[in-house]
């Protein structure tokens, strides 16, 4: 099952975004709905785990994202 169809993730993995951003999960979830996906996403929240921004919370869709 991808991380967009889940509607929480465990706190404390590790990501590594597109851009290259090393994260981490807080295990907060939302739902976003979408014209493009009828039944919507689960985006979660993950905090900048490594590097100036560390600390700094945002929600990522993780299908995009890779384990670190």
């Amino acid at each position: 099952m991808a991380y967009g169809e889940q509607d929480s993730v465990q706190a404390g993995l590790r990501f590594r975004t597109r851009s290259g951003v090393v994260v981490e999960t807080t295990g907060n979830t939302s739902h976003v709905q979408s014209k493009a996906v009828p039944q919507g996403v689960y985006v979660h929240q993950v905090r900048i785990a490594e590097g100036g921004q560390k600390g700094t919370t945002f929600l990522c869709n993780l299908d995009y994202a890779e384990p670190a």
